[in-house]
């Protein structure tokens, strides 16, 4: 029997009623039964429902992709969503469906998705470099381009932050002629006064 999560989204958001409970005590023991659920939340009119629909989408499509991938074009006409919570978890989505994207719709929307290297947000910078090493990934001749998009917004990731981008790079590693630029940017900074930062610098330098 699935249980009514609309219906716990209008209560207080509290131990148990939060995405990631929801997600596992409910949806992830059954996730095709909530599929429906999940995209009517999406369209609902209370912001928060919207919201946590959002954020529980993006957990579903990293686990179960196939279950999402019909209804991709909400997914992309999130992007230009007014909440920024349903911008951020569209681009997370998305770039969980790269992976299973047979029909070759993702690419179309990768300028689109790296516009948001830029946004002020530090939630979306996130999620979107995430995203486009995925897509990287899932289709590899679209990797050079994906990667210079990337390293060429570095500028907008101050101090830790840069660490998105340097984290992004394992996803490129499989193209061995795209290892000497990747190298040529994480050198640096293996030396980077921010600990954590230099840390995940030598882990990258150590794969390649």
């Amino acid at each position: 029997m699935t249980k009514n999560i609309l219906e716990l989204l209008d209560g207080k958001c509290t131990d148990g009623t939060r995405p990631k409970d929801i997600y596992e005590l409910y949806i992830s023991k059954n996730p095709a039964d909530y599929t429906e659920t999940i995209i009517a939340g999406l369209h609902s009119e209370k912001r928060k429902v919207q919201s946590v629909c959002a954020e529980i989408a993006s957990l579903l499509s990293e686990y179960k992709p196939e279950i999402l991938y019909p209804y991709i074009e909400l997914f992309v006409s999130n992007l230009e969503a007014k909440a920024p919570v349903l911008r951020w978890e569209a681009v997370c989505t998305l770039g969980n469906l790269a992976s299973i994207d047979k029909n070759k719709l993702i690419p179309a929307y990768i300028d689109q998705i790296a516009s948001f290297l830029r946004d002020k947000s530090i939630v979306l910078q996130g999620h979107a470099v995430r995203a486009l090493a995925k897509i990287a990934e899932a289709f590899p001749d679209e990797a050079p381009r994906i990667l210079d998009k990337l390293l060429n917004s570095t500028e907008h990731f101050p101090g830790n932050r840069v660490g998105f981008i340097i984290e992004a790079m394992e996803h490129f590693l499989p193209i061995e002629e795209l290892k000497p630029k990747i190298r040529k940017f994480v050198e640096p900074h293996a030396e980077n006064t921010i600990k954590v930062v230099a840390r995940k610098a030598k882990k990258i330098l150590k794969k390649i």
